[in-house]
């Protein structure tokens, strides 16, 4: 069965092994790859995976320090070194 953060993804058109490219701030790009319970994130200076934690609304990802937070179109990153960017899905990778 899967999670249904997922379930909702999929319905919403995503799902599992989909890339998507987020803007954030206007400025920095990620691209984010979901899997079942992890999300893959590629951004200019390297990758980090993220492994799913709970969450009451949307889907949160986090590895300790930085945190991927879901919702629709849009997510807030939680970079982990005091930056938080307010994301928006622009393009499906």
């Amino acid at each position: 069965m899967l999670p249904l953060f997922l379930t909702t993804f999929m319905l919403a058109g995503g799902g599992v092994g989909q890339t998507y490219m987020y803007a954030c701030n206007k400025s920095e790009l990620v691209a984010a790859t979901f899997e079942d319970g992890y999300v893959q994130l590629q951004m200019v200076d390297g990758g980090r995976t993220l492994i799913q934690s709970v969450s009451a609304s949307g889907a949160r990802f986090t590895d300790g320090r930085m945190v991927f937070w879901i919702k629709g179109r849009k997510a807030i990153w939680d970079k982990g070194d005091g930056k938080r960017l307010n994301c928006r899905v622009t393009d499906r990778g």
